[in-house]
């Protein structure tokens, strides 16, 4: 229990990085303007205890005490959610259940890199993403009605999720997290059909060895994911802030708030790339990154 403590701490330290790491133009940082920033951190900081059970449960798997299609993953992935429904004005989802997929993904795998096993890592998140439990499916759906987030449920219905007969025909986890993902891109982290995980995993470590520390590499992450969504009449400052790397100096600081500014006032927001720099920035304090 002591060791599956410390990854789910380090993971919410990590996750908290994320989330505050400033400027994200156009995303969630501490300087936002916005209560979605103390909601976020409330859902991350409540979800410990239950992150916890999360990585012992796939840790309780690998020792083969318990067989990975006899886990109670209604308790697993609904618990998180509940208990920021408890504790936050909103709840996100979009945080929280892959935050607990890869919780319990690292117990499962053992893994002490995720890049250097990523054949083992990538076993387990299909072990767990390839269970097709209907039950606990259809409950994790219910709560998403439950807890306020009916925008989800309903794009859950509209492709047929909520009915009992396709989620008893074989549906999987990985089928609802794919199909949460064409709208809310945390979700594409624990697509154990895809590779993102490793992608961007991979592309942080590139950027810390030109930007040194986490904070600044995050800042470059986020805006490699969105240059291409800035819109054409900022396109120009992006860039300049790029060729001074972006909050290296004071400088640089300030072309980031304005560009910032500006993509608030037209109403361009990137919340799906703030999806991905945070769970990313949780692996990348697992994989030791400062």
């Amino acid at each position: 229990m002591n060791e599956s403590l410390y990854i789910a701490k380090t993971l919410i330290r990590g996750a908290l990085i994320g989330l505050n790491t400033y400027i994200k133009p156009g995303g969630i940082h501490r300087l936002t303007p916005l209560k979605v920033f103390d909601d976020l951190t409330c859902n991350i900081a409540s979800c410990i205890d239950t992150l916890v059970e999360s990585v012992e449960a796939g840790s309780m798997v690998k020792r083969g005490e318990v067989a990975v299609t006899s886990v109670d993953y209604n308790k697993l992935f609904t618990s998180p959610l509940k208990e920021s429904f408890r504790n936050c004005s909103n709840v996100y989802p979009e945080y929280l259940v892959p935050l607990t997929v890869l919780g319990f993904t690292i117990g499962l795998s053992g893994v002490e890199s995720i890049l250097e096993e990523s054949s083992k890592f990538k076993k387990a998140l299909e072990a767990v993403n390839n269970v097709n439990k209907w039950s606990d499916i259809k409950q994790l759906i219910e709560v998403l009605r439950i807890i306020g987030r009916a925008d989800m449920y309903e794009h859950l219905q509209s492709t047929g999720y909520t009915q009992i007969t396709l989620l008893k025909s074989g549906a999987t986890f990985n089928d609802v997290f794919r199909v949460l993902s064409s709208r809310w891109r945390g979700f594409s982290l624990v697509d154990s059909k895809e590779t993102l995980v490793f992608q961007y995993l991979k592309q942080l470590f590139d950027l810390q060895r030109e930007y040194k520390n986490l904070e600044n590499s995050l800042i470059a992450l986020y805006m490699e994911l969105v240059k291409q969504h800035i819109p054409v009449n900022l396109q120009d400052k992006a860039r300049e802030a790029h060729s001074c790397k972006y909050m290296a100096t004071p400088e640089c600081a300030k072309l980031m708030y304005e560009l910032d500014v500006l993509l608030r006032k037209n109403k361009v927001f990137f919340e799906w790339a703030s999806e991905i720099t945070v769970l990313v920035s949780a692996l990348a304090v697992y994989e030791g990154l400062k």
